[in-house]
């Protein structure tokens, strides 16, 4: 496997051209009057400016190992029936097989599972229940994606959002996101409660919009003439660079000129009840059109989808399925068991279709949002008849700016995935070796990321 670099020599690769405008306007002694509009190009002309994201995603109640692992090797594999609705995204995507989630102390498996996945840290004494020595509490740390906003320290109205499907009470058994030790974040349920919060007054109307235009234009016109203005100024083996530069210009008044914003309010029905089991789906289209939604209006850069709860009793009727933790524990030899929570797990794969599908919707630079994004999906459980905690599913999606290399399928002999958690820090530009308290000291997940 490729070597990890540390956050201080890795180079994402770059979709755009390979050199700088504001070295390349210096060194051709380009006027002062050009200098304010240089962060304008850079901010436009390509991706290498375009902001890293991080998704998490979490479905319950564990896998089936035999149907949603690949076969095949690292780069050339097949897809089994779980994740074949994402055969779209095999390039796009990582696969790691034989990580553990490792447990510890309080809890039964399914809290554990469910407060370690992205703290990777042991529960706290608490009012839960669980037994193993003593009744749980919540997590004792905060999540990786709490200590990614950190690093990321994004200038976006929100740090974080949290997004969230029929989630339940509030208790260890429906919290994966933390602020810290004993501080459990919520996830907002009621999609309109979303919307109010994200866009009741997002809206830019038609001639506000030409208006921007217009100044965007004007903008443009004056760059393009004043580097025009320097052609005598230049040797020959600048001209090149400056031809590019050139034709960069012209891509943004191209962009410019496109009658639909990035941005927009997300036209939306809200009249039924967001809680009923049979309105499931519906809100699940809802929660993902509105995160994909405040991501591309940079309202947040990090963002999590929580689909049900641990002990997820969601019956998936719309499959032909029944209720998912009891057929989550039958045995491997019923039929039934095998058949509908395959048919469980894929109808979440093909939610995660659905996001990765508005993701590369949104255009950035020469790529989409969807390649300068990190979008994790992960489960409390490996099986849920066995409460097992290895090997747990885990899939990326998004190379993060040409941070992953992606296309793969990843084996590992029992890795804790506190390694995972480590390499999405470093990815996303936070400075640790380590995270959580089941793994301490450990570094990241070899071979993942370069």
């Amino acid at each position: 496997m490729t070597k990890r670099r540390s956050p201080s020599t890795a180079t994402p690769k770059r979709k755009n051209r390979n050199f700088s405008r504001r070295a390349l306007l210096g060194s051709i002694g380009a006027s002062a009057a050009l200098a304010p509009f240089i962060p304008l190009l850079e901010s436009q002309a390509g991706g290498d400016m375009a902001p890293k994201r991080l998704v998490l995603l979490f479905s319950p109640n564990g896998s089936l190992h035999e149907r949603w692992a690949p076969t095949g090797s690292e780069n050339d594999f097949q897809l089994r029936e779980i994740l074949s609705p994402l055969e779209a995204y095999k390039d796009q995507m990582c696969i790691l097989d034989g990580l553990e989630v490792i447990r510890q102390g309080l809890g039964d498996g399914h809290q554990m599972g469910m407060a370690c996945l992205w703290t990777g840290n042991q529960l706290n004494p608490g009012d839960f229940g669980g037994g193993n020595g003593g009744s749980a509490g919540w997590a004792g740390a905060a999540s990786i994606d709490q200590a990614i906003v950190q690093a990321l320290n994004a200038p976006t109205p929100y740090n974080s959002l949290e997004f969230g499907v029929q989630n339940g009470g509030a208790n260890n058994w429906s919290r994966m996101i933390y602020a810290g030790s004993d501080a459990p974040v919520a996830a907002e349920n009621n999609p309109e409660e979303m919307f109010n919060r994200l866009f009741a007054d997002l809206g830019v109307d038609n001639s506000e919009l030409q208006r921007i235009k217009a100044e965007r234009r004007s903008v443009l016109d004056l760059v393009h003439g004043d580097l025009e203005s320097l052609s005598g100024r230049y040797s020959s083996g600048d001209k090149a660079k400056v031809d590019a530069h050139l034709e960069a210009v012209r891509e943004i008044e191209r962009r410019n000129d496109l009658a639909t914003p990035t941005c927009e309010q997300p036209t939306q029905d809200y009249g039924f009840n967001f809680d009923a089991n049979e309105n499931f789906p519906a809100v699940s289209r809802l929660m993902i059109d509105q995160m994909v939604m405040a991501l591309a209006c940079d309202l947040t850069r990090v963002a999590s989808l929580q689909w049900s709860r641990s002990v997820s009793q969601t019956e998936f009727s719309w499959v032909g399925a029944g209720r998912h933790h009891d057929l989550s524990h039958l045995g491997d030899e019923d039929n039934t068991m095998v058949t509908e929570i395959t048919a469980i797990n894929q109808w979440y794969a093909e939610e995660v279709k659905y996001l990765l599908d508005a993701m590369a919707a949104v255009p950035e630079g020469d790529g989409t949002m969807l390649d300068n994004s990190l979008v994790v999906w992960g489960n409390e459980l490996s099986r849920g008849n066995s409460h097992g905690n290895h090997p747990v599913p885990f899939v990326t999606f998004g190379s993060a700016g040409g941070a992953i290399q992606t296309g793969r399928y990843l084996t590992y002999d029992r890795v804790p995935h506190n390694r995972l958690l480590v390499s999405m820090a470093q990815i996303m530009g936070a400075n640790i070796e380590s995270f959580g308290n089941n793994d301490p000291g450990s570094g990241g997940l070899q071979g993942f990321w370069s």
